[in-house]
């Protein structure tokens, strides 16, 4: 294979729920407003997702600046994600990627709650390396979290493939010289990334 190191995302391409929904959906429960939320998004969710706020920062903020009603075993709430249960294809096509002595990383950006979860459920354990945003500081599509997955990797960009659900989140990787793959829906997915695996 022509790569020493594929990337992959995790919602919306080794799980098939990107996740954005639920997000919204989880605010939406608590009493924030689509205004609120699309403020949320833009500016506290920003902070929890490059882990420069805590998670209890995260709920005490949007309780005081919107008066959220935010009960205390709000995160208990993630474990309901979809974005929890893996593709079972996709992961068994990163299996074969390693068999082949091509390593297999997680470059996504994710808050601290949901990072726990996949991380309890042993997904994590499966790849050589993870890059989450809320454990470096930074998130896609900034371009230092490509260059830290890269060299975390030891690897040159033109040796690796970036998979995304999001082009937003490829064109940087594109600029650095990844070969990159847009997952549009599962099945594309999975017949795109078996014809890269099956070539030598």
């Amino acid at each position: 294979m022509q790569y020493k190191v594929i990337f992959f995302d995790w919602g919306g391409v080794i799980a098939n729920d990107p996740g954005d929904e639920f997000l919204g959906d989880l605010l939406t429960s608590i009493g924030a407003t689509e205004q609120q939320k699309k403020e949320i998004f833009q500016t506290y969710m920003v902070r929890f997702m490059e882990g420069k706020i805590t998670e209890r920062d995260y709920w005490e903020a949007l309780r005081q600046k919107y008066g959220l009603a935010i009960h205390d075993t709000i995160s208990e709430e993630f474990k309901k994600w979809k974005g929890l249960v893996a593709n079972q294809e996709v992961l068994a096509l990163a299996r074969q990627a390693q068999q082949k002595g091509v390593k297999v990383a997680i470059l996504s950006n994710v808050i601290e709650p949901t990072y726990n979860v996949i991380k309890q459920a042993g997904y994590y354990d499966l790849f050589d390396d993870v890059i989450a945003s809320c454990k470096e500081g930074c998130a896609k599509p900034q371009k230092e979290i490509y260059e830290l997955a890269l060299e975390r990797l030891h690897v040159q960009a033109k040796e690796s493939l970036f998979i995304d659900d999001k082009q937003l989140c490829l064109d940087p990787a594109t600029e650095l010289g990844m070969a990159t793959l847009l997952a549009k829906d599962p099945a594309q997915l999975v017949a795109d990334l078996q014809g890269i695996i099956a070539n030598p």
